[in-house]
């Protein structure tokens, strides 16, 4: 379903861009630019018993409670204080009631420095640093975007899925000199260096009995709260072109992309499999651990 008093997205954006010519051929910059989204998509399961429950003519479901049900019945140990454990759906009959409506916001900071040299026509080299920051209160119309807690969506607002605090891109250009035994080669090489991306870390169960077993995050942590690797390549090209007629040339390239062959992962299996991390101190061990997946933890729960 869809929400049809929702209202039409909009921006803002607002930026400012300072720019010199220091020497001949060196010119800097700093910019900053702010982007803000409102009245976005957010998706929501409605489908699920308020948590002071609710009696009506057409269905009744008991209050929430603080502490879930293990499989043996009893109580989950260090079930985190303060996060609920629904009764279940609201109407049984009705299965998952995916809504979607207007009230998804983002917005986007973002600080920019970049440098350009350039020594005749024979170099040419640059960088670019930005330092940024994206909030939001989640993204995708998808099952895994919809609120862990409907009734505390508050709770959603944290990094975005596309926050990167830090990037700095460097690059250069050398052509030989018209007039060596070179002439004609051109090497050129990018270096990308980026911190790595939130991730959030799910249960991999429906903990909290809402009847979606995709949202339920571990212990009390927030989403976007478990950071990925950081991205570093090195990206080399040497060419060299012949003179073909008058008007053409014939140009012959090697390139090699990451060429130190480092692993830079970009996605996480970030399926925890308990619902509190172990040992209490997530943050210090959660790091501890390789980027690239998790398996189910034990922890003497079931």
């Amino acid at each position: 379903m869809v929400d049809h008093n929702s209202q039409i997205p909009y921006s803002e954006q607002a930026d400012l861009e300072i720019d010199r010519h220091l020497t001949e051929g060196l010119t800097v910059s700093a910019g900053y630019q702010f982007v803000a989204a409102h009245h976005l998509v957010r998706a929501e399961n409605l489908n699920v018993c308020p948590t002071g429950g609710l009696t009506n003519s057409a269905t009744s479901c008991p209050p929430a409670s603080t502490n879930p049900v293990l499989v043996n019945g009893d109580p989950a140990p260090d079930w985190p204080a303060g996060k609920d454990v629904f009764s279940g759906p609201l109407y049984f009959n009705s299965g998952l009631l995916y809504y979607a409506d207007g009230s998804g916001n983002s917005v986007y900071h973002g600080l920019t420095f970049q440098a350009n040299e350039q020594y005749k026509n024979l170099f040419q080299i640059g960088g670019n640093y930005t330092f940024s920051k994206t909030l939001d209160d989640g993204t995708f119309t998808t099952f895994i975007s919809t609120p862990q807690d409907f009734y505390m969506r508050n709770l959603e607002r944290a990094n975005s899925n596309q926050d990167v605090r830090n990037r700095f891109v460097a690059h250069f250009v050398a052509d030989a000199p018209e007039h060596s035994f070179l002439r004609n080669f051109e090497l050129s090489s990018i270096v990308t260096m980026q911190s790595g991306r939130p991730f959030t870390m799910f249960v991999g169960s429906d903990a909290n009995n809402d009847t979606n077993p995709v949202t339920d995050r571990v212990g009390t942590a927030a989403r976007n709260s478990y950071w990925g690797d950081s991205l570093q390549a090195v990206d080399v090209r040497l060419s060299l072109f012949f003179k073909a007629r008058e008007k053409g040339k014939l140009e012959l390239a090697f390139a090699a992309f990451n060429m130190f062959n480092r692993p830079n992962v970009d996605e996480v299996t970030s399926v925890y499999g308990t619902y509190l991390f172990c040992g209490g101190q997530w943050g210090r061990r959660i790091r501890a651990q390789r980027s690239w997946g998790f398996g189910p933890r034990v922890c003497n729960r079931k």
